[in-house]
């Protein structure tokens, strides 16, 4: 169990200078990085940006000989037939927010050991270059330094988060009631740094209930938050850390899609999900 610990340390360690050349490119915001290239392995289109930050990542993890296989967003699954550790990485998780020339956009890489659990996590903003890393029961960090979740109990106590925003008339109203009761609320356009508000105390909730959420983008920061104290579930109420564990994971990885709900405690996480309300699958 240890040498696993220290493995995973490394590979965050080293996942540092992979940000740094991450946010070289993301940096450069030019034009020609915006064009269309490709389908991605959801089927949805790839810029020239999400294929040249994911090209610098696989370069990055065929250099850890103990990163076994890769599941990205953007080639699907990829086998080095060695090591021990599975990564699910988003090479761009807000590439909207990029296009738009918004300061709000990441790279997302959670670490998986033999057994699926989540066991590391790395995510950057690859605006400004700030990064939240966690180990599972070492604790969260930004920047290197610890971050905790906040300890507010009521919904009128803090600041909500939303993603996802469609227009189905129960989505509006289950978002309604959350809505009324925040002190105010955000819709930022990327779940991977959202979540590390919640784990930094800069918000209380977070709600994505479009069943767009994909593994790639809220995995990693979902352990970070959990790590900083705080809680994220699918509509279903079960852990997103704990997804991949209940099958295969390629599978989970690259078919599933939920809706994601955070909160900075278990008491907060409670009412979150009473206020939007559930029946069966269908929220009310």
């Amino acid at each position: 169990m240890a040498d696993s610990i220290e493995q995973v340390q490394e590979i965050i360690r080293e996942c540092t200078k992979l940000g740094y050349a991450l946010k070289q490119v993301a940096c450069l915001n030019q034009k020609t990085l915006f064009s269309v290239q490709e389908v991605n392995a959801y089927g949805e289109r790839s810029l020239m940006i999400d294929l040249v930050l994911e090209e610098l990542c696989l370069n990055f993890f065929k250099g850890i000989p103990a990163v076994r296989n890769i599941i990205s967003e953007e080639s699907g699954y990829l086998d080095f037939n060695r090591g021990r550790f599975t990564v699910i990485l988003d090479p761009l998780d807000g590439t909207k927010n990029f296009t738009m020339g918004l300061s709000y956009y990441a790279c997302s890489i959670a670490i998986l050991d033999e057994n699926g659990e989540v066991c590391g996590a790395y995510v950057i903003n690859l605006a400004n270059g700030h990064e939240y890393t966690a180990i599972k029961g070492k604790g969260a960090f930004r920047n290197g330094q610890p971050i905790h979740t906040l300890m507010q109990q009521r919904l009128n106590q803090g600041d909500g988060i939303f993603v996802g925003l469609a227009k189905k008339e129960w989505e509006l109203q289950a978002m309604k009631r959350v809505i009324l009761q925040l002190k105010s609320y955000r819709a930022m356009g990327c779940a991977a740094l959202d979540l590390c508000c919640l784990a930094s105390g800069a918000a209380s909730v977070f709600v994505d209930i479009s069943y767009t959420a994909k593994l790639v983008d809220v995995l990693a920061s979902s352990l970070i938050l959990e790590e900083a104290g705080g809680w994220v579930t699918t509509e279903k109420g079960t852990s997103i850390t704990l997804l991949t564990t209940q099958g295969n994971i390629t599978e989970i990885t690259l078919q599933q899609k939920f809706c994601t709900l955070g909160a900075s405690n278990a008491s907060l996480q409670e009412i979150l999900m009473d206020t939007i309300g559930l029946q069966g699958s269908v929220w009310l």
